[in-house]
């Protein structure tokens, strides 16, 4: 197979989107943390207790949820004409290794080989392949605040286990994740073919990524773990979200997708 020759950008943006090169600096000069250090430290939860089982799924699921953040955040710096996305986006690929690697050694701890469920990832492999590279981001984008606030449950779930720990330092990651794509949804959708191509489909984008998010059985899941029913926590999911979107100035495709998640 022949080497196909990668786009390379100039740099001016770098001068011009602040903030988006900005975004990129945090993930550069952020100091790395190892999970081996948080196991050691912090301990796991006894094998006998039945949190174990629970930690041992989450954190299989986690290492092939992260692993394939990673390939969507280098698929995406690859696509982009863009060079604060692109650089951003490569300490999000560094980022999301490290994720897989840290629930990874924290199963083995467990003494458990992973849950086999790798296969619950591809609709969205299948779903962000087929997506043009601006429905992609968005989808990412939400996928990734989904999982944030997922993560923000999960660390109160396992406070005091090295497993909540490696939850704070995923999550910290996770929401520069979410800046770095709303950061250029913002930007790219002020500029005049970026935005036509958003105002035609982004509606439909957001449809796709908030159904990928299936808030309904993650809400029932989490329901029992943090003391709520099912509808407040999915209400509170849901409210995140659009906080987020709305940040971006993106808020107004969401009334018909999140109909039925009006906070109380």
């Amino acid at each position: 197979m022949g080497w196909r020759q990668v786009a390379l950008i100039g740099p001016e943006a770098l001068e011009t989107e602040a903030l988006g090169y900005r975004i990129f600096g945090l993930g550069r000069d952020q100091e790395p943390w190892r999970a081996e250090r948080l196991i050691r430290e912090f301990g796991v939860t006894p094998a006998d207790d039945e949190r174990a089982e629970l930690a041992w799924r989450v954190a299989s699921r986690g290492y092939y949820a992260e692993q394939a953040g990673l390939v969507a955040a280098a698929t995406l710096a690859a696509a982009t004409d863009d060079a604060p996305l692109r650089l951003a986006f490569a300490t999000a690929v560094g980022d999301e290794a490290r994720h897989a690697d840290a629930f990874y050694q924290y199963a083995r701890t467990l003494d458990r080989e992973l849950e086999p469920c790798a296969e619950l990832l591809e609709p969205l492999d299948r779903t962000l392949t087929e997506l043009p590279h601006m429905g992609r981001m968005l989808v990412h984008t939400i996928l990734e605040g989904a999982a944030a606030d997922e993560f923000l449950l999960l660390e109160k779930v396992f406070s005091g286990d090295s497993l909540g720990r490696i939850y704070h330092h995923v999550r910290r990651d996770e929401v520069r994740h979410v800046a770095i794509g709303l950061n250029y949804l913002g930007r790219a959708t002020r500029t005049p073919g970026r935005r036509e191509e958003f105002e035609a489909h982004g509606e439909q984008w957001h449809r796709t990524g908030f159904a990928l998010c299936s808030l309904e059985p993650i809400s029932r899941f989490f329901g029992p773990l943090v003391g709520r029913d099912a509808e407040t926590v999915e209400r509170w999911f849901v409210r995140r979200h659009r906080a987020r979107l709305k940040a971006a100035r993106l808020h107004a495709i969401t009334v018909e997708a999140t109909e039925g998640g009006e906070s109380t």
